[in-house]
């Protein structure tokens, strides 16, 4: 009887101090690893963000295949929208900004700027914590002269909210057909 005491003693013990925050972490035990953060941190310009501090996205392909050969460079958009009004292109950049409530928008951006770019007519949504993740977009380059009522975040703030969560106003906006994060 006694040495049943004593060992549920002992286990009693040990589980303590198996417990205990003071306790020194075990060799063989895995480091703990940093939390993750879905987004850049607060300041940090796109172009700053990794694939390996942010949460992997199991799925990569959204609405339709990217059937655009060539690459259009963000900066080349930014720097003359109106030469590629109505036409459909190809770019990529960091996601700087996610639409909270559905996906059904998202911003890139890198240095010299950024692109608001819509799921062209909802039909697919982008992860909501895709924020920080390499894109690849294909989409038509909105006309700067379109209907205001159908830009992007006429009725429901879009654009506001994108502001909000990066600090600066997308200069052009893209209906995409597709997206392919890269990481």
């Amino acid at each position: 009887m006694r040495a049943k005491h004593i060992a549920s003693l002992s286990f009693l013990v040990l589980a303590q101090l198996g417990c205990s925050p003071e306790r020194a972490p075990d060799a063989a035990a895995p480091p703990a690893s940093p939390a993750v953060s879905a987004a850049p941190a607060e300041g940090a310009s796109p172009m700053q963000a990794s694939a390996s501090s942010i949460a992997r996205l199991e799925k990569k392909q959204f609405g339709a295949p990217i059937t655009e050969t060539s690459t259009t460079p963000l900066p080349e958009l930014l720097q003359d929208p109106s030469k590629f009004s109505g036409k459909t292109v190809r770019t990529e950049g960091v996601v700087s900004a996610v639409c909270r409530s559905m996906g059904c928008w998202m911003e890139i951006a890198d240095e010299s700027g950024s692109a608001h770019i819509k799921m062209a007519g909802h039909s697919f949504f982008v992860p909501k914590d895709a924020s920080g993740h390499r894109a690849v977009v294909q989409g038509t380059m909105v006309a700067a002269d379109a209907d205001p009522g159908a830009a992007c975040g006429a009725k429901d703030n879009c654009r506001g909210e994108a502001e909000k969560q990066t600090g600066r106003v997308a200069k052009v906006e893209l209906e995409a057909t597709g997206v392919q994060f890269l990481d």
